[in-house]
């Protein structure tokens, strides 16, 4: 049932609830001689099953009304019951569809996160190895200027640079993953 009808359904069942309540106020005040506590009293209890026996119709035409009057207004209540129920039961399933959604785009987007580091590392990895093929060839070669000397270190550094690079990426994506698992289980 749509949020909107829900509510026009909760309006409608208040409005019928107040009417039938009022109506078998005045009646019971009239037909018995209550005062309208008295009868607001005896109708409310009667609508809500407990009657405790204090009050009871006298008059003939006062019981034959109570049984009438009980048969209406007892499912009507309880129907108000179940519609607010029903109200209540959707708000909550809206909130935990809100909360799985919110799970699920966290958890995509962990693995992007951790696709993106599975891909810098093997991008490392290739640059590393084709380092070290330059490095060989270098060393191949029989003078090596100073020239090639400083590259070479350039190149060594420039590893040990990304290496720390990635170091930096894995501890992120273990704080990420750390945030991840502990709103999970604080939403469950």
């Amino acid at each position: 049932m749509p949020k909107k009808q829900l509510k026009e359904s909760i309006k409608l069942i208040i409005i019928t609830i107040t009417a039938l309540l009022s109506l078998g106020t005045v009646v019971f005040s009239v037909l018995e001689g209550w005062n309208l506590v008295d009868s607001f009293y005896f109708v409310a209890m009667t609508a809500t099953t407990v009657g405790y026996g204090d009050l009871v119709p006298t008059h003939t035409l006062s019981k034959i009304i109570t049984v009438f009057y009980s048969l209406m207004i007892i499912p009507i209540i309880l129907y108000g019951f179940s519609i607010l129920a029903k109200y209540e039961v959707e708000r909550v399933y809206r909130k935990v569809s809100g909360i799985e959604r919110q799970q699920q785009e966290q958890e995509e987007e962990l693995e992007k996160t951790e696709r993106k580091i599975q891909e810098q590392k093997r991008l490392m990895k290739e640059q590393q190895e084709a380092l070290e093929k330059q490095e060989a060839q270098l060393r191949k070669q029989t003078k090596i200027s100073k020239e090639h000397e400083e590259e070479l270190e350039g190149h060594q550094r420039k590893i040990k640079k990304q290496e720390k690079e990635i170091r930096e990426q894995e501890e992120e994506l273990e704080v990420v993953e750390d945030v991840v698992k502990e709103t999970m289980i604080k939403k469950l």
